[in-house]
């Protein structure tokens, strides 16, 4: 079955998706979780398409079909019938007042669709008023309405909530399926690769498998401070692994930002380091996720002792933990160098 082919990976799930649009067992709710960039408003589209796609009996046709005036139409955000609901500006809730609009708007007849479709944005926000009163309208909403409730995490969902709308998970992409997406998508992510293939590859390994947030990487401007900790945890790393002490480890440790939310971000970034660097000397065949060559981590893990790198996780997690409990920023990281042996 030749199903999304407008989302990339996920078969299982388009798979489920498409089958069930075709046999008319859809849910009339879905909560669509997943990370930031990860594809749930593309998904949510394309759900919203597949439902309205004039040819979605046709076997001929994918589903959605992408050609059918139904299908154009909401693929390009023209459809009246296809509604958004988002917070309202400046606001960190969605909140009650913006749900009871929606109820009051949900009973009316779709305009030139046989569906209406409410794409509910960070949903995770909604506040429980909010919740309580959508949960009306979820447990007996008109045939011809569905609700597709998107959110970064459903944790903070009441039960309730979804035990009436299923769970469906944007899954990340293999790094081959990313690569080649990001170039069909983005001009400049082909100049990239060719002009600096070693960056294109910091791209693919920080968007962790999700194309919306490589596609955001491809701005310079966004991707310089996080290239920029990956360099610092492979500085940090290669001085460890040379005993280096003195003025260049001064300097090296100086370097780690004196913000307390950015300093915890490129601990992270140097903890996905090491567990590479562990991965190599455990493993045949590693799965990665800080490098981007296999034979820079296996160089650089040669010279660490796994003896070293086990108990450098934990100083990590307790530099981390520290920082979080809103400890010295200062005396936190040079700490940590004192325990990793650097001064």
């Amino acid at each position: 079955m030749n199903c999304f082919p407008n989302i990339l990976g996920n078969e299982d799930l388009r798979s489920y998706l498409a089958s069930d649009i075709r046999t008319g067992s859809l849910a009339h709710a879905y909560i669509i979780e997943g990370a930031l960039g990860s594809g749930k408003h593309t998904l949510a589209l394309n759900i919203a398409a597949a439902l309205a796609c004039e040819n979605a009996q046709n076997a001929s046709f994918p589903i959605p079909c992408s050609q059918c005036p139904s299908c154009k139409k909401i693929l390009n955000g023209q459809s009246p019938d296809v509604i958004t609901v988002s917070r309202a500006d400046g606001k960190a809730q969605l909140g009650v007042d913006i749900i009871r609009s929606v109820r009051e708007s949900v009973r009316l007849l779709p305009n030139d669709l046989d569906v209406k479709v409410y794409i509910v944005e960070d949903a995770h926000t909604m506040n429980v008023q909010a919740q309580n009163a959508f949960l009306l309208t979820l447990e007996e909403p008109p045939k011809f309405v569905y609700f597709l409730l998107l959110c970064e995490s459903s944790r903070n969902l009441l039960e309730t909530i979804k035990s009436r709308a299923p769970i469906i998970r944007m899954r990340p992409l293999p790094e081959h399926l990313l690569r080649s997406g990001i170039e069909k998508k983005s001009e400049a992510a082909v100049i990239l690769k060719k002009e600096a293939p070693e960056e294109f590859e910091d791209i693919v390994k920080l968007s962790s498998g999700f194309m919306g947030q490589a596609l955001e990487l491809l701005d310079e401007k966004k991707r310089k401070p996080l290239l920029a900790s990956r360099h610092l945890a492979k500085d940090f790393l290669t001085a460890m692994s040379e005993q280096k002490r003195g003025r260049r480890s001064v300097e090296l440790v100086s370097s780690f930002s004196k913000k307390r939310e950015e300093l915890i971000g490129q601990l992270t970034s140097l903890q996905s380091a090491v567990r590479d660097l562990i991965v190599v000397k455990k493993c045949d065949e590693a799965d990665l996720c800080f490098f981007s060559d296999e034979k820079e981590a296996a160089e650089l893990s040669s010279k660490l002792k796994i003896s070293t790198l086990f108990p450098l996780l934990e100083v990590l997690e307790n530099a981390k933990s520290n920082l979080s409990a809103n400890s010295n920023v200062y005396l936190t990281m040079w700490t940590l160098a004192a325990e990793c042996g650097l001064v």
